[in-house]
């Protein structure tokens, strides 16, 4: 079970780590484009050059501006996070400790997984927007409430710590397994 735990937690760092990057990235972007603008007042947009696609994306500065926290690139690459943060549970490591206790996969519970589920429902089936559920939260009530769902880094970073809090819980739970 320890190996099977650690495993988890490797993947939740790995997937948190893309996530770090990602919002560097975004920020990176943004003051990289301002930085320029300053010698360079008449930029209009913020080009990247895919060669390997031979593809270009164009920002412009109200676009590069949603690069922001609370703006709707970082809330999209945080929720994302957080979704998959539920999803890796869900769809691997739930049923893998499931199978190595010898129960169904729905006989596994967590609380902390189950409040997360509905943050994870807001971000993929309400668009990236709060769903009356939100209401049951308690531990990860920072996230939000029915009507406003938080998805910054802050909110990310809190959970990451959470998660592996409750991964060694998990552990301990079934550390005779």
């Amino acid at each position: 079970m320890e190996n099977i735990l650690q495993s988890f937690k490797d993947e939740i760092e790995e997937l948190f780590k893309a996530y770090r990057m990602a919002h560097f990235s975004l920020y990176n972007m943004k003051s990289t484009y301002y930085n320029f603008k300053i010698s360079n007042p008449e930029i209009e947009n913020f080009v990247l050059e895919d060669e390997d696609f031979n593809n270009l994306v164009r920002f412009n500065e109200k676009e590069i501006n949603k690069n922001s926290e609370g703006g709707s690139y970082q809330r999209i690459i945080a929720g994302s996070t957080i979704a998959m943060f539920f999803n890796i549970w869900e769809d691997k490591y739930r049923k893998i400790i499931a199978e190595k206790v010898g129960v169904k996969k729905d006989d596994i519970k967590s609380d902390f997984f189950a409040e997360l589920r509905l943050i994870r429902q807001s971000v993929t089936h309400n668009n990236f927007q709060a769903i009356r559920d939100l209401k049951r939260l308690d531990k990860l009530s920072f996230v939000g409430d029915p009507t406003h769902l938080k998805l910054s880094s802050f909110e990310v970073q809190k959970i990451y710590e959470e998660l592996v809090k409750e991964i060694d819980q998990i552990a301990s739970l079934y550390s005779a397994h």
